[in-house]
């Protein structure tokens, strides 16, 4: 049963699994949301808990994220075809390397927690920032833990093993929603922070276990001149540089949300989770799953793999994601309500969470491409392409968030957000086209040519069934038309013979196959 399910598979495979855990783990989030929202609603609670996430998202974000994301995969996957006891060295070095690194940050920031929080937010009240002090402690070891967690991720993937990579965010969240559940009358929201302990330590152990069954070893190793890990360094640093502007968003966001309202924070962050629903199932699973591919394709000199495996990559992500936008532009306020609604999260956090999820919908396609395009760049070990463009598109987000959203007001935060991704994608698009030698514009423009009659025809069915919500229950009826939407969108699209779809049935065949 073990070997089953800890084995390495094929690029189907790879993105069934994928696919299949990203969707079981995002409706898990937005039920650890729900439940976050059901006990907190938008208060300062949930913007405290927000807010506390900074520094330690901070720490992991700058020290390993940029690493693995830029560098380590492709390095690693190198050496595994070329030298298995050299990799294992480099493996080994990362780990003890980047984990030391966190370890002294988090203690640094843990001793220095209370005058770091008054220098970030010295706007706040005396008491809002020493709760935030109190529950960023809480959350620092999470850093450490999530370091090993990812680099581990990142040897997997290598190895071809996706299972526990993927179920790992599902046991995240658990951990978040049993803490909300079973300590929040004890704890009050310091109970959702304890869960994200938990969580962080079910995600890492799920992944310790899953790499027993590859050929990576732990060892004390510490070679910091061995040349794959100072080629990893080099790598990386352009992508903290990315990073770094993402963070400053992350701050930019936190202190203008806080300071325009009380739960503005935690209201633009609901809409973000509730948006990154489809980021995640459809751009993170594609580009993860075929990553691997696109990395041995260019080792191979393949120039004509690369091409179809991104070419088709592409087009998935965009037959996806658009008509899950055009869905959430529709119907923000009724999906809000449906997701969140109840307990809390009254009709004053409905209204404003669902006017921040109407402007930040726009963005679900372009952040969706982005993650495949990135990877496209880092496939070719080209970092300066994605770091400039991505430098360039965050500091557009923060000077227009920092400028703009004070005077316009609290929906600021999710236009801005979505006019930074457009950028970044018209951006990566055009740098990426000389490593995209034989993309078919004919077949790129008859495929969305397709997708755009496709989402008018959903987008119509949309406006026809409201008289729904008159006869039904507004849950029922919001689920009903929502499930209707798919299925007149999928039905178009079977009519117009999608290509797509074809993708879909055989993802469908590998994740039921047993041995596929």
């Amino acid at each position: 049963m073990q070997k089953n399910i800890f084995r390495p598979v094929k690029m189907g495979a790879a993105t069934a699994i994928v696919l299949g855990t990203t969707l079981l783990s995002n409706f898990i989030g937005l039920a650890r949301d729900k439940i976050i929202a059901l006990h907190f609603g938008t208060s300062i609670s949930t913007d405290i808990y927000n807010a506390s996430f900074l520094i330690p998202d901070m720490i992991f974000n700058l020290f390993v994220a940029g690493a693995l994301t830029a560098a380590f995969m492709p390095v690693f996957s190198d050496y595994i075809e070329k030298n298995e006891g050299e990799s294992m060295k480099l493996a080994n070095t990362m780990m003890n390397a980047m984990t030391g690194m966190i370890f002294i940050l988090a203690l640094l920031a843990f001793i220095f927690i209370n005058p770091l929080i008054g220098f970030l937010f010295p706007n706040l009240d005396a008491a809002t920032q020493l709760e935030i002090a109190k529950m960023t402690r809480l959350m620092l070891p999470s850093a450490m833990i999530f370091a090993v967690s990812n680099i581990l991720g990142n040897i997997l993937m290598s190895y071809k093993h996706f299972t526990a990579y993927s179920i790992s965010p599902i046991l995240y969240n658990i951990g978040i929603i049993a803490g909300v559940l079973l300590l929040k009358e004890k704890f009050g929201i310091y109970s959702a922070a304890i869960g994200v302990l938990v969580g962080a330590v079910l995600h890492c152990s799920v992944r310790i276990f899953d790499s027993i069954k590859t050929k990576y070893r732990y060892s004390f190793t510490l070679d910091l001149k061995q040349e794959g890990f100072k080629k990893i360094i080099k790598l990386m640093i352009p992508r903290t540089l990315s990073l770094i502007m993402w963070q400053i968003n992350l701050y930019v966001f936190t202190i203008i949300g806080m300071r325009i309202m009380t739960g503005g924070l935690a209201a633009f962050n609901f809409a973000r989770n509730i948006q990154s629903f489809t980021t995640a199932l459809i751009g993170i699973s594609f580009a993860t799953a075929v990553f691997p591919f696109l990395t041995t394709a260019v080792s191979n000199n393949d120039q004509k793999s690369f091409t179809e495996g991104m070419q088709k990559t592409i087009q998935n992500i965009l037959f996806y994601s658009i008509p899950a936008c055009v869905g959430t532009l529709l119907m923000s306020k009724e999906i809000v309500s449906l997701i969140l609604g109840g307990g809390a999260f009254n009709e004053n956090s409905t209204k404003l969470t669902s006017v921040l999820l109407l402007a930040i919908a726009i963005s679900i396609p372009f952040e969706s491409l982005t993650q495949i395009l990135a990877r496209g760049f880092y496939a070719f070990k080209n970092w300066k392409t994605p770091m400039i463009t991505t430098v360039i598109s965050f500091a557009v987000i923060a000077i227009m968030t920092a400028t703009i959203t004070p005077l316009k007001g609290i929906q600021w935060l999710s236009i801005n957000y979505s006019i930074g991704f457009i950028l970044l994608v018209i951006m990566q698009s055009i740098f990426l086209g000389k490593y995209m030698q034989g993309f078919s514009i004919k077949e790129f423009t008859k495929s969305v040519t397709k997708m755009f009659f496709a989402n008018v025809i959903m987008a119509i069915s949309i406006f026809y069934t409201q008289p729904f919500e008159n006869i039904l229950s507004p849950s029922f009826s919001t689920l009903i038309r929502i499930l209707l939407a798919i299925g007149i969108f999928f039905l178009t699209a079977m009519i117009l013979k999608s290509k797509e779809l074809s993708g879909l049935k055989l993802l469908t065949q590998k994740f039921t196959r047993k041995n596929s």
